[in-house]
């Protein structure tokens, strides 16, 4: 658990904005329970609380080598989906004939989206929501996306839309299923703000870096690409001194430090049920908000 303490900056969600839908169940309903479960060693990277969707496989999220859409950009910049949500269940995608931008998907049914967490993912901790989805095509496929903490622009993102597949969760054949994210060569640049210590987001997760940002999009814009990340924090700009021994466990890209990834997901069928709850993020206004946070050798439980 984080405890919310005052005189020091970093990333924070505010928890009295994680507004719950209740939804009324059909013949057909069926709960997904999703778990993220951090697999970082300790004081390596953090999550944000991690948006996914289900959809019908018309969804990509992006496509490397191009620019980020808002809803990409405001993700990786500040942890805030409510512009990929608003996308998202307008039925839109990201990716198109091989080009980034936003447009009108084949959709067929009603996606579902949500956040997972309600606070930074970090190292030896898991965070659980649960979804009411339809098990039909149009919520077959599953896909996600998460700032990399601290970052000015990372984010962890499924590129294949069709990538994990909920066939066996629909059939009965499986009540489980995981897999693990954030592999090392997985990370992203969304190429949308110059990396730079003093303005990168959850800096105060991490005891001796620099102050980082206290609001929103505060960085310098790169207006670049995304690009797939090599060599973690080498090119960040004021890097402390002697960071590479200090924070050695944030080299993300480290396959001793990383060897099963950042994270793992498991989708657990909970229930077919008369009703159900699921977190709402289009009523969320602000999910994340920059104010006090301290860790403490006691913040986790």
């Amino acid at each position: 658990m984080i405890n919310l303490l005052k005189n020091s900056k970093a990333l924070l969600t505010v928890a009295t904005v994680a507004s719950v839908v209740t939804t009324a169940s059909t013949a057909q309903a069926l709960t997904l329970k999703v778990e993220v479960e951090s697999l970082a060693p300790d004081g390596g990277v953090a999550l944000t609380p991690v948006w996914v969707g289900f959809h019908d496989g018309s969804f990509d999220v992006y496509n490397g080598g191009q620019a980020s859409p808002e809803g990409l950009e405001r993700i990786a910049e500040d942890g805030n989906p409510m512009v990929i949500s608003a996308d998202f269940l307008a039925n839109r995608t990201y990716v198109q004939g091989g080009v980034s931008g936003v447009f009108a998907s084949s959709q067929m049914g009603t996606r579902v989206d949500g956040a997972v967490g309600g606070a930074p993912i970090t190292a030896g901790t898991m965070a659980m929501s649960t979804f009411e989805v339809t098990p039909d095509v149009s919520n077959l496929y599953f896909s996600y996306t998460s700032m990399i903490l601290p970052s000015n622009d990372y984010f962890l993102a499924n590129g294949d839309p069709l990538a994990h597949s909920l066939s066996t969760l629909f059939s009965g054949a499986d009540t489980s299923i995981s897999f693990e994210i954030g592999l090392p060569g997985s990370f992203r640049d969304a190429g949308t703000e110059v990396n730079d210590f003093n303005t990168s987001a959850g800096n105060g997760l991490f005891p001796g870096l620099p102050g980082g940002q206290t609001g929103p999009n505060q960085g310098a814009d790169e207006n670049g690409v995304i690009t797939s990340v090599t060599d973690s924090f080498a090119n960040f700009q004021n890097r402390p001194t002697d960071f590479d021994t200090d924070f050695a466990n944030l080299n993300f890209n480290n396959q001793t430090l990383y060897p099963n990834g950042i994270a793992r997901v498991t989708i657990t069928v909970e229930s077919v049920p008369e009703s159900s709850t699921t977190v709402g993020l289009m009523a969320i206004a602000g999910l994340f908000v920059f104010g006090s946070l301290r860790r403490r050798n006691n913040d986790f439980s």
